[in-house]
C-alpha cells in the first residue's frame, strides 16, 4: 500500500497512512495544517515507510512547548470550525489555566500538577462544575498537542477524575423586579434590557440583533444564532416590544441594543440599587423562558424560542411546531407597556 495524505474527519491536521515492514497498516500526524509542509514530511517518510515504528508518532518535535503556546495553538485551530461564542468560552476557561499552568513544559506536566491545579482553584473559590469545564479545555488542548507531535504522553493519564453536579442557575426575575431593575438604567439600557427579555436572546445574539433582523410588518425577529448554525431562527415579535421599537427604527445595518461592554457587572450595580438579587444576561434569557412556562405553555415550543439545538430527537419534535404555536406561547409574556409605566421610564413616551 502507497503512503497517503488524509485528513480526519473533524480535524485540520493532516496524517499519513502507510504500511510497516510486517505489512500491518500505519497512520502517522503530521502535526500541520499546511498540506506542502505534510507533503515534504511524507516524502522524507517515503524512504523508510517500510521499517518505521508504531512508536514514531509519540516523538515530540518540540520538547520545550508550554501549556499556554499548546492553548494559544488550540484556540486558534478552534476558530475555523468553531463559533465565536465557543471561542470565547474556550478563551475563559483557558484564562485560568494558562494563570496556573501556563509556564509548564508540556513534557513535564503530570498528573499531580493537574490535581494541584484543581485544588488550587476550589480554594479560590471557582465552582466544581467550573473546573471540570475548564479539564475539558485541558483535555481538549492535549489531544491536540499530541496530534501535532509535541506531547508524547496520552492526555488522558494527564487528567485527574473530577466530579461535578450541575445544578442549574434558577434565577429569573418577576414584572416586578424588571420595573425597578429599569429604574436604575438609563433609557439605552432598559431598551438592550428589554430585548434580551422579549425575545429570550442569548448574549451574543442580543448585541449582534440589528434593525434589518426585526420585520415590523410580519412580526417576526431573527436571531442570528452564533453557539450552533442550527440555533440560527426567526421568532415572533412580542407585540409590546414591537410598539416600543417601531418609532426608534434605524438604519437596517445599525444595532438594536448594541454591544454591552460592562453588562454583567452594570446589572449586579443597578439590581443592588433595585434592592433585588442580582441578575446575569442569561437570567433575562432565563426570565423570559420562565414567563412562558409559568403561563403553561408548551416545552418544545419554548424550547424553540430559545434556538435548543443539544438534542437531535428533541430537534425533530421541533419541526413539528409551527409560527402558530410559537406566537400562542409568546402571548403568555407581561405586558410590556405595563412595565414601563410601573419603571417610569422615558422609552415608551414618545419623542
Amino acid at each position: 500500500m502507497q503512503s497517503k495524505l488524509y485528513r480526519r474527519s473533524g480535524s485540520l491536521l493532516y496524517w499519513l497512512r502507510y504500511q510497516d515492514e510486517r505489512g500491518f497498516p500505519v497512520e502517522h500526524c503530521t502535526g500541520t495544517v499546511n498540506l506542502a509542509e505534510a507533503e515534504i514530511l511524507a516524502a522524507q517518510l517515503g524512504g523508510t515507510c517500510g521499517t518505521a515504528s508504531r512508536a514514531a508518532p509519540h516523538k515530540t518535535k518540540d520538547p520545550e512547548s508550554t501549556v499556554a503556546q499548546a492553548l494559544a495553538q488550540f484556540v486558534e485551530t478552534c476558530r475555523i470550525a468553531r463559533s465565536p461564542a465557543t471561542i470565547e468560552c474556550y478563551q475563559q476557561k483557558g484564562g485560568h489555566l494558562v494563570r496556573l499552568l501556563g509556564d509548564m513544559q508540556l513534557c513535564s506536566l503530570s498528573v499531580d500538577h493537574v490535581t494541584a491545579y484543581c485544588k488550587k482553584r476550589l480554594e479560590e473559590g471557582a465552582a466544581r462544575e467550573s473546573v471540570r469545564k475548564e479539564l475539558v479545555v485541558l483535555r481538549a488542548t492535549l489531544g491536540l498537542a499530541r496530534d501535532r507531535g509535541v506531547l508524547g504522553q496520552d492526555p488522558a493519564a494527564l487528567i485527574p477524575k473530577f466530579r461535578a453536579k450541575y445544578q442549574p442557575r434558577q434565577r429569573w426575575m418577576s414584572a416586578d423586579e424588571l420595573a425597578g431593575l429599569l429604574r436604575h438604567l438609563s433609557a439605552e439600557r432598559q431598551r438592550w434590557v428589554l430585548v434580551a427579555v422579549m425575545t429570550g436572546g442569548r448574549l451574543s445574539e442580543i448585541e449582534s440583533l440589528t434593525w434589518g433582523a426585526l420585520d415590523f410588518e410580519r412580526g417576526l425577529v431573527h436571531l442570528a444564532g452564533t453557539k450552533t448554525d442550527r440555533a440560527n431562527r426567526y421568532i415572533p415579535m412580542d407585540e409590546g416590544l414591537a410598539e416600543l421599537l417601531r418609532p426608534m427604527r434605524g438604519k437596517p445595518g445599525e444595532a438594536v441594543a448594541g454591544q454591552w461592554k460592562n453588562v454583567r457587572r452594570d446589572l449586579i450595580k443597578a439590581c443592588g440599587k433595585a434592592q433585588i438579587e442580582p441578575v446575569s444576561p442569561n437570567d433575562l434569557r432565563r426570565t423570559f423562558a420562565s414567563w412562558l412556562k409559568q403561563a403553561g405553555r408548551d416545552s418544545l415550543a419554548v424550547g424553540k424560542l430559545l434556538g435548543h439545538t443539544s438534542s437531535r430527537m428533541v430537534e425533530l419534535v421541533y419541526g413539528h411546531l409551527d409560527q402558530k404555536a410559537m406566537r400562542e406561547a409568546m402571548a403568555a409574556l407581561p405586558c410590556l407597556a405595563t412595565i414601563l409605566s410601573n419603571a417610569g421610564s422615558e422609552l415608551q413616551k414618545p419623542v
